[in-house]
């Protein structure tokens, strides 16, 4: 009878325990199921926020969203809709602060993004795709070329960076390689979805700034091949001149706004930041020569206050002038008004045409035979 008792007791025990640890769960599933509705409450109010371009507020709701997430810290126990709702969070954060100009906190949440573990590959590159460009647009920052293009939004803002920041930005940039770290999370981002033709564009881009260019025609050509229409937004003589050799079509509107707007980007041994390879390859041989040149040059004299040659040698007192376009229509009218210029003000001139890009340095030096020879 003693031990029926006792078996009795047992089986109570663990029926009452068994009771509590339902009801402990039971407690703690209302309580995070409480939290995770609070949460998800208060993001939808962030994202709201954000729509409306009320980022600072847009960040602090994304900030109590997070302080009320159950699940974070935990990457074992986590579940795909957790991930999803830590990887927007901090998405959602980052594109605030960039758009705010805010690089620092941007990448850092862009990084914080990335170290949710169980984000889907999707969610990955648009998180190294925000990352690699907050680093381009710091280092267009430190060079003082900042402004509203592919990898920026324009917008007003009262966030300024102090002297000593941009300092601090040149010694990073020196130690880190702004565009290098940028090539890097293009490069990711291109490998995990090798259809994605912003990140091979964004990547090609980089190559182009590194002067690795063998790199960036294969970059270029994957973005083609993917989207044979794919614009151009930075205005890459090099993206244009893949698409000229596969017979690809490009508006002459667009080609003409890009040759005159376009954003210098290839670096040439002086120092100086020009339009096009061809440019770069016209710099780099008249420093080769000791030849000191003006770039960009505005000639007073011209009928048209906004004349400007692509070089200008005093010594030689010669104009130089690119045409990389000469076998479109539209631009040539462009080209012979100009040329008439030097001609009707008796100004000495030589162009390179698309043709000479073929050998720039032969086809330079066989023009400059009548004034020097390289």
């Amino acid at each position: 009878m003693v031990i029926g008792h006792l078996k009795r007791f047992i089986e109570s025990q663990k029926k009452r325990l068994e009771e509590r640890r339902r009801e402990k769960e039971k407690t703690e599933s209302f309580r995070e199921t409480e939290e995770m509705r609070k949460a998800e409450e208060i993001k939808r109010e962030a994202d709201r926020l954000a729509q409306l371009k009320q980022y600072k507020t847009a960040i602090e709701e994304y900030e109590k969203a997070l302080e009320f997430y159950p699940y974070k810290g935990n990457e074992q126990d986590m579940f795909k809709n957790a991930a999803e709702f830590l990887f927007k969070c901090n998405y959602n954060m980052a594109a605030c602060y960039s758009y705010l100009d805010n690089f620092d906190d941007a990448i850092n949440y862009f990084d914080k993004a990335l170290q949710v573990q169980m984000a889907e590959d999707e969610n990955k590159v648009r998180a190294l795709m925000g990352k690699g460009s907050t680093f381009y647009r710091k280092k267009l920052f430190v060079e003082g070329r900042y402004k509203a293009g592919a990898y920026r939004i324009a917008m007003d803002t009262d966030w300024e960076v102090s002297d000593k920041k941009v300092e601090d930005y040149k010694k990073e940039d020196q130690k880190k390689n702004y565009i290098k770290v940028a090539h890097e999370c293009f490069t990711q981002a291109a490998e995990l979805d090798k259809s994605h033709a912003e990140a091979w564009y964004s990547k090609g881009h980089m190559e182009v700034l590194m002067n690795k260019i063998k790199d960036a025609v294969q970059s270029f050509d994957n973005v083609i091949n993917i989207n044979k229409n794919y614009e151009n937004k930075e205005g890459i003589s090099l993206f244009d001149e893949i698409k000229r050799e596969k017979g690809i079509s490009i508006k002459t509107s667009e080609i003409m706004e890009r040759s005159e707007y376009a954003e210098p980007t290839f670096k040439t041994k002086t120092g100086h930041f020009v339009r096009t390879r061809a440019e770069m390859e016209i710099a780099n041989l008249l420093f080769d020569n000791n030849l000191l040149f003006q770039y960009n040059a505005v000639a007073t004299w011209a009928d048209k206050d906004d004349f400007r040659a692509s070089f200008y040698i005093p010594k030689l007192e010669l104009y130089i002038d690119h045409h990389p376009y000469d076998y479109l229509k539209e631009y040539q009218k462009v080209m012979k008004t100009k040329i008439k210029q030097y001609e009707k003000h008796k100004k000495k001139h030589v162009y390179i045409t698309s043709e000479d890009e073929k050998n720039i340095e032969e086809a330079l030096k066989l023009k400059l035979k009548p004034y020097i020879i390289l």
